[in-house]
């Protein structure tokens, strides 16, 4: 596990996405993510790329959506008292149901994050 963040007032671990994972995601995400680095986005600020990475976004196919949902949940597990469970079983459906489209999006973006932070070093801060 990489990382452990709050969503919605539960805590979930992110974890590592295998690197041939990690390409697919990529390729499928490749356009919403070159239109967000094109904006000249600096410092994680998203309100000027919104626009583009809708328009990007809304152009995938639902099979290349649920690949990216799907993958990137498949590394999520939510704490349960003492234990971390899995947020996706294996059939695929969500194992929670307060899981909805905001948590959905919130804890894809963390993986994302956690996933393929090295992978685009012109989103990481210039260094002096």
């Amino acid at each position: 596990m990489l990382d452990t963040v709050e969503v919605n007032g539960q805590s979930y671990r992110i974890g590592k996405m295998p690197a041939r994972e990690q390409f697919h995601v990529v390729r499928r995400l490749g356009p919403a993510i070159m239109g967000f680095l094109a904006s000249g986005v600096k410092g994680g600020s998203v309100a000027g790329a919104i626009g583009p990475i809708i328009d990007h976004l809304s152009k995938m196919s639902d099979e290349d959506s649920d690949y990216v949902l799907d993958h990137c949940l498949s590394v999520v597990h939510r704490a349960q008292g003492n234990d971390w469970v899995k947020v996706r079983a294996p059939n695929g459906a969500l194992m929670f149901n307060d899981i909805e489209l905001p948590q959905l999006i919130n804890l894809t973006r963390a993986v994302l994050t956690e996933n393929l932070r090295g992978f685009f070093p012109a989103a990481a801060p210039e260094s002096k």
